[in-house]
């Protein structure tokens, strides 16, 4: 799924969640993380956690506090925690990577990570403009599978480049990922960004 249907997808889904639910605006809302989102992006980050485990234990121990910090951002609705979390829990398992020499694991840990930090931001996007208590189970759904999907194919990518070109070298294997997981963020990022402030202020607008 391109960033573009995504973003579409999105946009169809909340204008079907207003129109299931008019009184909506009328209600007072609570504007909390969403609980699909937020839920598997706290078990990508007990995942990442895992992954940076099999390299060492001080890359367990800062990718623990990272996925610490993301369950408080989750919480709280901090996206800056988030940010920071996802932040942690990449060299978390970066350096779990170089120590243990497990590409695969690292692999893992790295589409892990992205998914844990970008459903983090999802979730939390959801809460502030629809509230937890909208039926937002088909577009998180939409969320969850577009995320691991974009992660595993963009990641996987940069795992095949390194069997062809890299030579056996863990070292090379870890640069190609980290390219990888630099291209998932941002694509993951332009991806979640675009039907936000649209859809919500077009729907303001003619209520």
């Amino acid at each position: 799924m391109s960033g573009e249907e995504a973003a579409d997808t999105d946009d169809e889904d909340l204008e079907e969640i207003d129109a299931a639910d008019p009184d909506a605006a009328g209600r007072e809302a609570t504007r909390r993380p969403t609980t699909i989102d937020g839920g598997v992006a706290a078990g990508s980050a007990v995942l990442a956690a895992a992954a940076a485990a099999y390299g060492s234990l001080p890359a367990f121990g800062l990718a623990l506090v990272g996925a610490s910090l993301l369950a408080l951002g989750l919480l709280y609705g901090r996206r800056p925690a988030v940010d920071v979390a996802g932040l942690l829990l990449f060299v978390g398992v970066l350096a779990g990577g170089f120590v243990g020499e497990s590409v695969e694991a690292t692999l893992v840990g790295t589409v892990a990570c992205v998914v844990a930090w970008d459903l983090g931001q999802c979730a939390i996007d959801l809460g502030e403009q629809l509230g937890r208590e909208a039926d937002t189970t088909r577009l998180e759904a939409v969320h969850v599978a577009s995320s691991v999907l974009i992660g595993v194919v963009t990641v996987s990518a940069g795992y095949a480049l390194y069997l062809v070109a890299g030579g056996g070298q863990p070292a090379a294997a870890l640069v190609l990922l980290l390219l990888a997981a630099a291209l998932v963020t941002v694509g993951l990022g332009a991806r979640r960004s675009r039907p936000s402030g649209r859809s919500r202020s077009a729907h303001r607008s003619h209520r």
